[in-house]
């Protein structure tokens, strides 16, 4: 990363920003290639990112992101973050659910160490959209309408700056909360899945993205599975000419802090084909002991160091951006360092998002100038 946006370390952040308050366009489950021929909508779609993408270019980001304006806004949080890929595979289904998401946090709390029944009952309403929604597959999947080269396009053309190219729930995360009424084998099923993602990452770097990002909490799938889902990974990976993320955080805003079971993971995903892990620190102070990972005997991973936390709606300094900077810099070499937040910050208000942000690219400079 420091490569591509020509200084020590660069800043980015996860692609979820708060939509302007004047958009009031949603894609409505919709082929983004059909609604763009709306002119209304087109026009509204286009200002509205080039908006957000401007507050990035205002406060100095280095890789900047579309900020997702393709999500819908559906009700509870951020639903598109598994809707979008869900509802336009080939070979899907939407229907109602019971408890969908809630099943899948409780069968995952072996390995995250949390009681999901008691500790996400309450906030099933915030994620109501994604709950209250079963993905079925009822055919070999396809990739439909994904159109991710397309939604990446539409971002690069409003900067100069690289934009990350991003799409939305990994294959692993995706398939833990559908429901196979196809497959009948999960395996079978994840390589479909992978393929289809491969083409869509490949078809956005063929377009230009010099940076690529794939966000997937492979924990949800139960410990046993992680070695073949580190397969999955690297078989979306495969093959691709640019800058290679994998994000694993610890869940949205409402999720708990810390759920993510980095040092348990990291023998499974270490040897992941990828340029740098984006994990999650600011929110839980930077653990030594997950900062020391990346010191790891011959793993050279770059270090995605999350320092803006989506958990509150403090606004961090910049010393104190700096300062998580400073202990990466214990166990990482200063090289290997990009800054990003733990995770998406659509659940803020505009403005405080735009200041995370802004700490986050004043902290670099701070840190920049001690080297």
């Amino acid at each position: 990363m420091s490569e591509i946006a020509g200084r020590m370390f660069p800043t980015s952040f996860v692609g979820s920003y708060p939509r302007p308050s004047w958009y009031a366009y949603n894609l409505g489950g919709r082929d983004v290639l059909e609604a763009m021929r709306d002119e209304d909508f087109a026009e509204a779609y286009r200002d509205g990112i080039r908006a957000m993408i401007g507050d990035q270019e205002n406060v100095g980001i280095d890789v900047a992101v579309d900020g997702h304006l393709w999500y819908d806004k559906h009700q509870g949080f951020i639903g598109s973050f598994a809707l979008y890929n869900g509802e336009r595979f080939d070979g899907t289904e939407i229907r109602q659910s019971e408890g969908r998401m809630l099943q899948v946090l409780q069968a995952s709390s072996q390995a995250t160490g949390h009681d999901a029944v008691e500790e996400w009952s309450g906030m099933m309403e915030v994620f109501e959209a994604i709950n209250s929604t079963e993905m079925v597959i009822t055919a070999k999947l396809g990739r439909g309408r994904l159109h991710h080269a397309h939604n990446w396009r539409i971002a690069q053309n409003c900067t100069s700056k690289p934009v990350k190219a991003m799409f939305a729930m990994g294959p692993v995360e995706l398939s833990t909360i559908m429901v196979d009424e196809h497959y009948r084998d999960r395996k079978a099923l994840l390589r479909d899945m992978a393929d289809i993602y491969h083409a869509e990452m490949a078809d956005a770097v063929a377009a230009g993205a010099q940076v690529v990002e794939l966000d997937d909490l492979i924990f949800l799938a139960p410990q046993e599975e992680w070695e073949f889902d580190v397969d999955i990974l690297n078989r979306v990976f495969d093959g691709i000419d640019a800058y290679k993320i994998w994000h694993c955080c610890h869940g949205g805003t409402p999720a708990p802090v810390g759920m993510a079971p980095y040092e348990a993971m990291f023998p499974y995903v270490k040897d992941l084909q990828v340029d740098s892990f984006d994990w999650s620190f600011a929110q839980t102070g930077y653990p030594e002991a997950q900062l020391k990972l990346f010191a790891s005997d011959g793993f050279d991973k770059d270090l995605g160091l999350g320092v803006i936390s989506n958990k509150n709606y403090l606004i961090e300094t910049p010393s104190e951006v700096a300062d998580g900077i400073r202990r990466a810099l214990q166990h990482v070499a200063p090289e290997r360092i990009h800054l990003t937040s733990d995770c998406g910050l659509f659940a803020y208000a505009r403005s405080a998002a735009k200041a995370k942000l802004r700490a986050m690219v004043k902290g670099a400079e701070l840190a920049r100038s001690e080297l």
